[in-house]
This record gives C-alpha cells, structure tokens and sequence, in this order.
C-alpha cells in the first residue's frame, strides 16, 4: 500500500485540506495564514504503477540451484515444421540439380545454383537450430550470463551485476512485403546509461517481461520505467 503524505503549512503549521491544493499548479495555499508555497516533488510527479507479475510461459523452465537462477526456454515452435518440409524439398530439388549437372559435364550450371545452395544451407542450419537449440540465463550475484545451443549460435552474453542498473522489455517491429511482425528483447540499462540486448527474438511481451521480473527481482532491481520501454 502506498504511504499517505500529510501536507501542512510551512508557515503556520496548519493541516492543509483538499480545496488548499493544487496538483495542477504544483502549489497549495494555507487558508489560515493565506501563505503560498510550491508542493513538493513527491506528491505532484506521477509515481509509477507496479506491473502484475507475469506467470511462467509455455516451453520455459526456472530453476534455482547454487546460488544461481536459471532461465531457460526452447526456440521450437509449430510454425517450424512448414519451414523443415520446405527445406528438405528445397535442398533435395538442389542436389537433383547438381548432381545432373555434374554428371553430364554441365558444370555452369552447377556454378549458376550455387546461391541457391548458399540460402538452402542457411535455411537447413536455422531450421535444425529451432529444433534443437534453447537459451539459458543464468543470473548469480555476480554475473548475469546468456548461453545459446547445442546448435552454435550468436548471442552469448557475459555481464558483471556491478554495473546493471535496471532491465525493460522492448518491442522490435519488422517491416516486410506481407504486412508487419513483433518480437521482444531484454535490454540491459549499464552504469552511464549504456543499453545492450541481453536477449532478443522473443514471440511475446510476457516472455520477455518474465525474463525481465525474474532477473530483477532475482537481484533486488527495483522495477523502473524506462525511456523506451515497452507497455510503459
């Protein structure tokens, strides 16, 4: 519950009602001694709403051992699935290619798909990588940690808790052809106001405001609104 400020005259003394105060103008006046002076900054600037603490989301797991907390969750999802068929379908069709190719001396035409190749293989590695592959944080008193795999894979964080001031969710919103796409990622506030992704490529807000309150409250980090943040 929030504590209940009583306002009194600086000049008489005098408990100050309602009518004597002016959020407004940030000043109230006293009504026994008609003094006017300015509010202070605690009872007119907004104070910041909790937010509800979200619930654990579908494919994450918590865990807290050795003085170390543990947040971890799969890539996979079923959209997946539709992009595994076509990869098989678009690397079989390129191995068809080339080993006709090859076997009848064509070797342009060998050379011409090698782009092709180039994308089916990335595709075949990503796809693989949804599969398998899972983020783990790992949060102790002091390191905040972030580890990506089996599937090797960029992202990998390594950040001193002496210098995290505070955490917040941001929206990223991808632009394309077919229309508009979100996804979410914990930044990190550093010492001097320096912000850097801990972790990015979430499906949700709540993923990533979970990871968010976990790591706060993990840390005894005061949830403040940030410049930027999402849903503030």
């Amino acid at each position: 519950m929030d504590q209940l400020i009583e306002l009194k005259c600086r000049n008489c003394g005098s408990q100050l009602a309602p009518e004597d105060i002016s959020a407004r103008l940030a000043v109230a006046r006293c009504k026994h001694c008609n003094a006017l002076f300015a509010l202070p900054e605690s009872v007119t600037s907004p104070q910041p709403i909790a937010r509800p603490e979200v619930e654990l989301p579908k494919r994450f797991t918590i865990e807290r051992a050795n003085q170390t907390l543990a947040i971890s969750w799969r890539w996979f999802s079923p959209a997946v699935l539709g992009l595994l068929f076509f990869a098989v379908f678009w690397n079989g069709f390129l191995i068809v290619w080339h080993t006709i190719a090859l076997s009848q001396g064509a070797w342009f035409m060998s050379v011409f798909g090698l782009l092709h190749t180039g994308v089916g293989v990335f595709l075949a590695y990503w796809v693989v990588a949804k599969l398998m592959n899972r983020t783990t944080v790992y949060v102790s008193k002091d390191w905040i940690q972030v580890r990506l795999g089996p599937i090797p894979w960029s992202g990998k964080q390594d950040l001193k808790r002496e210098g995290i001031v505070q955490l917040f969710c941001k929206e990223k919103v991808q632009r394309g052809k077919n229309g508009t796409s979100q996804t979410y990622q914990v930044e990190v506030v550093l010492e001097g106001n320096l912000r850097k992704t801990l972790v990015k490529g979430l499906e949700s807000a709540d993923q990533a405001i979970f990871v968010e309150q976990q790591i706060e409250k993990y840390l005894g980090l005061a949830d403040v609104p940030v410049d930027g943040e999402y849903g503030r």
